[in-house]
């Protein structure tokens, strides 16, 4: 590790610790790099702490207090740039905030660097698609009066941040469009040794037989688009396995056919199975990268994705997987009616998810780091020396 950082006092902060998805496994992973840094959230729940030793549990903000916060996080939006301001992290040298919302404002002194997931969908990417799900026009505007609020705040502390990190060429675009901000593309990573062919086997053991069906797993979210999954399969008759929970459940099983099932969790063991005998895996939505595409790749098993986003970034066409290039019904039709489960390489399909592993991901996030360090250094350095002649002209003067 480059020796400033290992000499540095730092602080590593994250959104929402209500469940370890691909984001918290990046914030995970943070700490493991850096197992001297201080853990701090904005919003948390009980039952998810246990990612943490004992010893090194995360500190929240005061959002903590409130019952049952970490159950309804999302209806809490207007109080996180509040939340995130109240966390003082200032004499750190160096604070890294895995973000996807509102951490990278907590006000330091010390070098800041995001490591940006997506800049903060519902103010942003999805600002006007969140104003029209609120069908009654008073609730709208008040939602709007929030919005241009949380905006404002967001884009003020995307300034302040010394550094930007994105998670893909996507991200990276969205941070120049809303932020006006440069950065460098570090990829998130995939547990190459959970992930395999033959669920658990050998990674160079022979994929298992197909199961026969397709799966996707995915926050049940309006813009990830599972409704035309779970339609095209119901229209289709193919067996469909959906892993994930959210808002849009109901909504979903009214769309499904006999043949769709929905499983809310799942353990660890049992995801890798589903993914090492699924047909393929379905990603219909525009995703900021793709984390859980990657995972039945390693698996050996091919994608069929819409094809924008990051999943231009995860998917090999030809060799792990295809798009399809209309965001509707008739085109996930076509790409399921056209597909051959049979016609797959599983070895080059696991060979292209392992370019995601975590030990590419330390390396690459070790060398951005150093050089934001070395920027950061270089302009304190400059400053100091333009502050030190501005004070010769001065006394000359005198």
């Amino acid at each position: 590790m480059d020796q400033r950082l290992q000499n540095m006092r730092i602080a590593l902060t994250h959104d929402y610790w209500v469940r370890v998805r691909g984001g918290e496994r990046v914030f995970l992973a943070l700490t493991r790099m850096f197992p001297q840094a201080d853990l701090y959230v904005l919003a948390q729940r009980r039952a998810a702490l246990v990612s943490f030793p004992a010893d090194r549990q995360p500190r929240a903000s005061f959002l903590r207090r409130i019952p049952f916060s970490g159950r309804f996080y999302r209806e809490l939006l207007p109080l996180y740039p509040l939340a995130a301001r109240s966390l003082d992290l200032r004499g750190y040298d160096l604070v890294i905030s895995s973000s996807s919302g509102f951490c990278h404002a907590a006000p330091t002194d010390g070098l800041s660097v995001c490591y940006c997931h997506t800049p903060l969908r519902y103010a942003w990417q999805e600002y006007d698609a969140t104003l029209a799900s609120q069908r009654f026009p008073p609730a709208r505007a008040a939602l709007a009066t929030v919005l241009d609020r949380v905006r404002r705040a967001d884009y003020a502390a995307a300034q302040r941040v010394g550094a930007y990190i994105a998670n893909s060429r996507t991200t990276q675009a969205r941070v120049k469009q809303f932020y006006g901000r440069e950065s460098v593309v570090v990829y998130p990573f995939i547990d190459t040794t959970r992930f395999s062919p033959a669920a658990g086997a050998p990674p160079s053991a022979p994929a298992p037989a197909s199961g026969g069906y397709y799966m996707l797993l995915s926050a049940l979210l309006p813009y990830k688009r599972v409704d035309l999954a779970v339609m095209a399969c119901q229209r289709l008759g193919r067996r469909l396995m959906i892993v994930g929970e959210g808002p849009e459940r109901a909504r979903l099983e009214r769309l499904a056919g006999p043949d769709t099932h929905f499983l809310p969790h799942v353990d660890d063991a049992t995801l890798a199975r589903l993914y090492a005998g699924c047909d393929a895996f379905l990603q219909c939505g525009r995703e900021d990268f793709g984390i859980a595409s990657l995972e039945a790749q390693a698996c050996g098993r091919p994608v069929i994705a819409f094809g924008e986003g990051g999943a231009l970034e995860t998917v090999a066409p030809g060799v792990s997987g295809l798009y399809f290039h209309e965001q509707n019904l008739d085109a996930v039709i076509e790409a399921l009616q056209t597909f051959d489960p049979r016609a797959w390489d599983s070895r080059a399909i696991r060979a292209h998810a392992e370019r995601f592993d975590e030990a590419h991901f330390a390396d690459r996030m070790r060398q951005a780091l150093g050089e934001a360090v070395a920027r950061g250094a270089g302009v304190a350095q400059s400053e100091a020396q333009g502050e030190s002649q501005g004070i010769r002209r001065q006394e000359g003067r005198a």
